[in-house]
């Protein structure tokens, strides 16, 4: 990993994650409960704070929690900016959602691929080392795009991680 990577990344902060696509970019949002308008978007019937790419707000913001490093990686327990208590964690079928009540032991993994215009362009791993992809990403009839992220299938994703 860079040395300047590290330096800036190897502690605790606040960000946002977008998802790099197509030479732009999509955002990532919290799912909410009327998500499920087209079958062919979800193949589950999304409750409320799923991590799913899709919308046009600002991407919520994330308190990354510094855990350690390796050679090539960056640990974090991520939770909701504000909302402590809600922690990044996967379903039984591999979708990414922030979790209240149900314990979240689990750490994040960011693989580093490098820096762009002051940003970290990366891969986001769940603790077993499997990487976060987009199930069958769409775009609706605003050309947004639209898809749940999971780390058991879909197209893997890079992201650009932006600290505030």
């Amino acid at each position: 990993m860079e040395q300047t990577i590290s330096t800036q990344y190897a502690e605790s902060f606040r960000g946002r994650l977008l998802m790099r696509l197509d030479d732009s970019y999509a955002n990532t949002r919290l799912s909410r409960s009327g998500d499920k308008t087209d079958d062919s978007f979800f193949d589950f019937s999304p409750g409320d704070d799923w991590l799913i790419l899709g919308g046009r707000t600002l991407p919520p913001l994330l308190e990354f929690r510094y855990i350690s490093k390796t050679e090539d990686r960056l640990h974090y327990h991520i939770h909701l900016w504000g909302q402590p208590d809600k922690k990044l964690g996967v379903s039984r079928n591999g979708y990414l959602g922030f979790y209240k009540y149900a314990e979240v032991t689990d750490y994040w993994v960011i693989e580093p691929l490098h820096l762009l215009n002051g940003s970290l362009i990366c891969h986001l791993r769940d603790q077993s080392g499997q990487s976060v992809g987009a199930i069958d990403y769409k775009r609706d009839e605003y050309q947004e795009t639209l898809a749940p992220l999971n780390v058991k299938k879909g197209q893997i994703v890079t992201f650009d991680l932006t600290k505030y």
